[in-house]
């Protein structure tokens, strides 16, 4: 039997090997991402909180944050608070960054939630202290208009984490 001028065996050689050469590339793509929710740019980070607090998405605004398993596990390990000496541990540091984030995210729901927010600009001025498996850009601001009028620069987010190009947020500052 022949299919399109080929034989059937080799019809599903040529099915076959198109298959494989798609797979390969969707399965990179979702196992790069090893924080999910995360933006690529401090760019795309900003403009998805700015969406966030425009539909006063909790949900949303949060899963652009350290989950508690990222912050424990891939996280903490590596930062100076974890050393033994230090006595702090993991779970402490979460739920000091817990309860500074729902009061850093109700002030920013207050003040710009529902309002029309829109990007200009974001500039972290700080240090950039580096990890072994990340960086940290610090004292993150961001410029934009709400409801079409410049607006003095805002600090959403204080500490932004860089895994290899996935960024996420500490958690929502609170001044």
């Amino acid at each position: 039997m022949r299919v399109g001028g080929m034989g059937v065996g080799r019809a599903i050689l040529v099915l076959g090997l198109g298959f494989l050469a798609i797979v390969p590339a969707s399965c990179v793509s979702a196992r790069r991402q090893r924080f999910p929710g995360s933006a690529s740019s401090l760019e795309e980070l900003a403009s998805e909180v700015l969406d966030g607090l425009t539909s006063a998405d909790t949900s949303r605004l949060e899963s652009l944050r350290l989950t508690e398993a990222e912050h424990n596990e891939r996280v903490y390990p590596e930062l100076p608070a974890a050393r033994p000496e230090n006595n702090h541990p993991a779970e402490l540091a979460w739920l000091n960054i817990q309860t500074r984030n729902r009061v850093g995210r109700t002030r920013l729901l207050g003040a710009f939630g529902g309002r029309e927010l829109a990007l200009t600009g974001v500039e972290c001025r700080g240090e950039t202290p580096r990890f072994k498996s990340f960086v940290v850009h610090t004292d993150c601001w961001v410029d934009l208009t709400v409801e079409g009028e410049p607006h003095p620069p805002v600090q959403f987010f204080k500490d932004v984490l860089d895994r290899d190009g996935e960024l996420k947020i500490f958690r929502y500052y609170e001044p």
